[in-house]
């Protein structure tokens, strides 16, 4: 069929839209030696739900016009940065360690309504960190796209969407060796985004005190 083309082999699928070359699809669920590190298995016994208000950390609070931090998604938590124009003061090494809500909980999860799939994040130590969950985000994010889930994309356009979000992320890669090895790699969470990467916070859901959106931006 003329304009797009799906190729299978053993172990990936191909995708050509019309002007976009195909990103790869890994059928491995195991994400590259070379990727994030897998975060921190609790040992310590799960905290009850909160009742009452719950509150996210100012670093992680969500604002429609002013970002808490300036941070890519598509790059790993040591690229965060303050935002001047959200705290005009230099923040110190020690706030990721502290609590991403108070008071603080054993597990959030993040939803987005341009991902299919739902981040819940474990704490490393009593709580779940601001550490814990940006690491969490960046490893979630960087897992590889089955070609099952690619498939159930709704529409034509979202699936070229996504294949220029490919395309893009690899073009950034320093080298031509490293956007190489990228589009070896395939197809990764972060390019259903599409585009929006840049974090603008977490804001409540009514699906509980443990459930936020993560809100984005481009």
């Amino acid at each position: 069929m003329p304009g797009k083309h799906v190729r299978f082999n053993d172990d990936n699928i191909f995708y050509s839209p019309k002007s976009v070359s195909s990103p790869t699809l890994s059928d491995s669920s195991l994400p590259s030696s070379t990727g994030p590190r897998t975060p921190p298995q609790n040992t310590y016994l799960p905290l009850t739900l909160p009742t009452g208000p719950v509150a996210i950390h100012p670093l992680l609070a969500f604002h429609p016009c002013v970002a808490p931090v300036i941070y890519d998604t598509s790059l790993p938590p040591h690229t965060l940065a303050p935002n001047v124009h959200a705290s005009p003061h230099n923040l110190p090494a020690s706030v990721v360690d502290e609590p991403a809500t108070q008071p603080s909980m054993h597990t959030i999860t993040l939803v987005n309504d341009r991902l299919p799939w739902r981040l819940t994040i474990p704490p490393s130590k009593h709580f779940v960190s601001v550490r814990d969950l940006l690491e969490a985000l960046y490893c979630f994010l960087r897992h590889p796209v089955l070609a099952s889930e690619y498939n159930t994309l709704p529409t034509q356009q979202i699936k070229d969407e996504v294949a220029i979000a490919f395309h893009a992320r690899c073009g950034r890669a320093p080298s031509k060796e490293a956007a190489a090895e990228q589009y070896h790699k395939g197809l990764k969470r972060v390019d259903f985004l599409r585009g929006r990467n840049r974090f603008m916070g977490l804001s409540s859901t009514k699906l509980g005190p443990d459930v936020w959106v993560l809100n984005l931006a481009g």
